[in-house]
């Protein structure tokens, strides 16, 4: 079976283009699927790891998935960023430090999480930030990473990457599961059959969880999504039929056109912000920047 990719971004274009190769290979077992580039001119390179739940799917089922006819520009990227690794390509040296690389973690990886964000995170066009809320910033995506290992009910693991864009002024960094996704947890959860969007949304409600016992629930991206708000970032959160995307504008979510097979949360970084940033609990008593 031959699939065709286009020019995949970090838009609802780009999530329902890969949602798309989940659709048509939904029943492949035992089987050959190749994904011809030869239509991709350009790949995003954060966009790895939501590609990649829908490759570890394929996997899982025993099919054998392979690369074909990829642009030199498109192939440099993902071998810089350590993804074609996987199809047993040599990675190229990143001279330039611009890539979060590729890595694909077990659910139990998350001190290794940690050293992958203290050792790739620096240098990559974030603002200045306090010791305590640089602290707090890494908490909060290891609470996503966390969130991915207790709910995604998926043994294949947590995909992750980045990428600093310098010409175009961002840094986005992805972390995504080929779990259940957010909508059968809200589902299981609330008994009440919420279509993905709305099931987004609950989880993103302050207090929501579907967590038992005495652990901090919910998504843990209220931080980010006040870090976001005024760095004139992005928030994007896709699962199942859902595109959520929140910025200093507001947020909306828009229903894909085929399903998403997981979970995935993409923080995009305004890197012209050259503003210094703390918890102005270090300044008067709230948690808030």
């Amino acid at each position: 079976m031959e699939l065709n990719l286009g020019t995949i971004r970090s838009d609802l274009s780009g999530f329902n283009t890969i949602s798309n190769i989940a659709k048509q290979t939904k029943d492949s077992f035992l089987n050959s699927i190749e994904l011809n580039f030869s239509y991709c001119s350009f790949f995003e390179a954060n966009m790895a790891a939501p590609l990649y739940s829908v490759i570890a799917r394929l996997r899982d089922e025993l099919n054998d998935v392979s690369i074909n006819n990829m642009q030199s520009s498109v192939e440099t990227i993902l071998r810089k960023n350590r993804f074609l690794t996987v199809f047993n390509q040599p990675k190229l040296s990143d001279y330039n430090q611009t890539t979060l690389p590729f890595k694909i973690f077990k659910l139990t990886a998350g001190e290794q999480f940690n050293d992958y964000l203290n050792r790739y995170m620096k240098g990559k066009g974030i603002p200045t930030m306090s010791k305590a809320l640089t602290k707090r910033f890494r908490q909060s995506l290891l609470e996503i990473f966390l969130n991915a290992a207790i709910h995604s009910e998926s043994g294949l693991g947590i995909f992750v990457c980045g990428q600093f864009y310098p010409q175009k002024h961002r840094l986005d960094f992805t972390i995504s599961d080929a779990g259940i996704g957010i909508r059968e947890n809200v589902r299981r959860y609330t008994r009440r059959k919420v279509n993905s969007c709305n099931a987004i949304k609950w989880a993103l409600a302050e207090g929501h969880t579907t967590k038992s016992g005495s652990q901090p629930g919910g998504l843990g991206l209220k931080l980010l999504k006040d870090f976001v708000q005024r760095n004139k970032g992005k928030l994007q959160i896709v699962s199942n039929f859902g595109y959520y995307e929140f910025d200093a504008d507001g947020d909306f979510c828009d229903k894909m056109d085929y399903s998403f097979p997981g979970t995935c949360v993409n923080l995009e970084i305004n890197t012209t912000d050259t503003s210094s940033y703390c918890l102005s609990s270090e300044l008067n008593g709230n948690d808030i920047f």
